[in-house]
């Protein structure tokens, strides 16, 4: 039995969004983590470093209270995590597509 071993990609941004990691941005964020097989966490630098959440669960990621100005890590380990996190990266900085 081989082992495979699985590359680790993470990125720190903050969140520049009027109601944070709230309602329809959680719904964006939980919608685009799903398109992914990599496993994703989440984790809100800013409040609680050490509470991490599934990415693709809406209710883990309203669970960390991500607010307008909030600094958050996304880590995603397999084999898409690199295009997982350029994706989530994206939809952020597009302030949510608004």
């Amino acid at each position: 039995m081989e082992m495979v071993e699985q590359q680790v990609f993470e990125q720190i941004l903050a969140v520049e969004h009027e109601h944070g990691l709230h309602a329809r941005p959680a719904d964006l964020f939980v919608r685009c983590s799903n398109q992914f097989s990599s496993s994703i966490y989440l984790y809100n630098l800013t409040r609680n470093g050490e509470k991490k959440a599934n990415a693709k669960g809406i209710l883990g990621v309203l669970s960390l209270g991500v607010r307008k100005g909030d600094v958050i890590k996304i880590v995603a380990e397999g084999e898409d995590g690199a295009q997982a996190i350029a994706a989530l990266t994206a939809l952020i900085r597009s302030n949510f597509q608004e």
